[in-house]
């Protein structure tokens, strides 16, 4: 329940902030894209019941984020 919280309140932040400004090259990402490989590697650290290792998966997914959206 607290992590759905927390990602309604992310989502929430997102929208709000000049993503609108972003252009997006395509309408979805490859298939072979990181952030699939990432996502899977933090849903691998939840199952495992390691959060610490599911909080250092989910910070280099947004520092990855990050980088691409506003490099």
């Amino acid at each position: 329940m607290t992590l759905l919280a927390l990602f309604d309140q992310l989502d929430t932040l997102r929208r709000m902030i000049s993503w609108a400004g972003i252009v997006r090259a395509g309408v979805r990402p490859p298939p072979d894209h990181m952030s699939f490989a990432q996502h899977e590697e933090i849903v691998e650290e939840i199952t495992a019941r390691d959060p610490d290792g599911a909080q250092r998966a989910m910070n280099a997914h947004l520092r990855s984020v990050e980088n691409r959206l506003f490099s």
